[in-house]
């Protein structure tokens, strides 16, 4: 399969490729020609970057996977371009920013995460962890404990059991 960067690479190449080889050629078929290679350029292009919100958070996933912290970023910062309510798009940015060591970023990040999804377990342990980084032992303690809680209650709903 073709990728969108030799495609891209192509349809840069080609306009050159035209008028070098149509010296001959009467200069409204070049221009012609010229306008009918950027009109296919330029669609082909606009379906290149035509991911979902859901498509960018797996290719930040993918990219965290192979320790591409920088566009891990970039992905989940367009996911949520794409989708501003989309709960693993924030949950994996700040997951980045804790890798940078950025604390504050990751706080706001998990805290908007739980504003979203309250019973998200993992960002509450996330959030604990960013807590102890930054410092905070007394919110650590209680995000670890709230994450605590809502697992247990997610667990006894799985198992079909009073929590």
């Amino acid at each position: 399969m073709v990728s969108c960067e030799q495609i891209v690479a192509l349809f840069f190449f080609l306009p050159l490729l035209i008028v070098i080889v149509s010296d001959s050629v009467m200069n409204r078929q070049k221009l012609l020609l010229k306008f009918f290679t950027l009109l296919v350029a330029g669609m082909i292009l606009t379906q290149c970057e035509n991911k979902n919100s859901e498509e960018y958070v797996q290719e930040g996933i993918e990219h965290t996977k192979q320790g591409r912290f920088r566009n891990a970023k970039g992905s989940f910062m367009r996911a949520i371009e794409k989708n501003p309510g989309n709960v693993a798009a924030y949950y994996g940015l700040g997951g980045i920013y804790n890798l940078e060591k950025k604390y504050d970023d990751a706080e706001k990040v998990f805290k908007s995460v739980i504003r979203m999804d309250p019973a998200h377990f993992n960002a509450w342990y996330s959030l604990g962890y960013t807590y102890e980084a930054m410092g905070k032992k007394e919110d650590a303690e209680k995000s670890y404990e709230k994450s605590r809680r809502l697992k247990e209650k997610l667990d006894a709903i799985m198992n079909k059991q009073e929590p």
